[in-house]
């Protein structure tokens, strides 16, 4: 897949992130929505585990199926109107024909499965041959780019965000090959000064006085004009990455 084009969003798409989801996670999904803009999508499009679909919101205007377990995440999903029918399973346990989906797209979904075998085996089941994997997932360097280079500290945050399969390609590769599947493209993102930038953004959101994010009551008081300012500056900025970067998409292919 070629690099050569900036990873980046507008202003306009960066302010809304910023201040519905902070600048931590707004950033770190601005970058999966520009990097997962990069490809199209063959109908029809399965989300494997679409949460409220803001994401997929950003990429496509229509989805045949969301698959996600978390119920109360699905009723948000459904409110976008941006689903055609909506599972409440895990992805193995959905009532897919076989050979009936073009892509099955995943945003920061698969390094968070324990068992991932099971779940390989049933979007290849469910392509049709020349059908596509999409996904994001953090990479094999994350843990290394945090803000503090320890392995006690690595592995508080990894298990502070359910992360699982913080794996290198050629692992990826070696699972998706199991399952019938081939990497034909990646694009790593988010280079490690970003990365160390958004874990110490995060942890400061998670100072508490009381009962109350220090951090979350000054950034809703934040005025619109420094928000707007914040989201052009981070407007100008790449977010793509030379390998491994902190996320990596990945295309597999039937």
């Amino acid at each position: 897949m070629p690099n050569a084009m900036p990873l980046q969003l507008e202003a306009r798409e960066l302010e809304p992130l910023l201040a519905d989801l902070g600048p931590s996670l707004g950033l770190w999904r601005a970058a999966e929505i520009a990097v997962l803009r990069t490809l199209r999508y063959e109908p029809p499009v399965l989300d494997l585990g679409c949460g409220d679909g803001l994401v997929t919101s950003h990429v496509l205007a229509r989805v045949a199926i969301g698959v996600d377990p978390a119920r109360e995440a699905l009723a948000r999903a459904a409110r976008r109107q941006l689903y055609e029918r909506l599972e409440p399973l895990p992805v193995q346990d959905v009532a897919l024909a076989p050979g009936s989906l073009g892509t099955v797209i995943s945003n920061s979904v698969l390094e968070h499965v324990p068992d991932i075998d099971p779940v390989l085996q049933a979007v290849a089941r469910a392509l049709r041959p020349g059908g596509r994997l999409v996904f994001t997932v953090p990479t094999e360097a994350f843990a290394r780019w945090l803000a503090l280079p320890l392995p006690a500290y690595a592995d508080w945050r990894n298990r502070h965000y359910g992360h699982r399969n913080l794996w290198s390609l050629e692992r990826w590769s070696h699972q998706l090959r199991q399952a019938g599947l081939t990497i034909v493209a990646q694009r790593p993102y988010m280079p490690r000064a970003l990365v160390t930038a958004w874990d110490v953004t995060e942890l400061a959101q998670r100072v508490w006085i009381g009962r109350h994010r220090v951090f979350g009551l000054c950034w809703r008081r934040l005025p619109a004009s420094l928000l707007a300012r914040l989201a052009r500056r981070l407007a100008r900025l790449d977010l793509g990455a030379p390998p491994p970067g902190g996320g990596r998409l990945i295309v597999a292919r039937k």
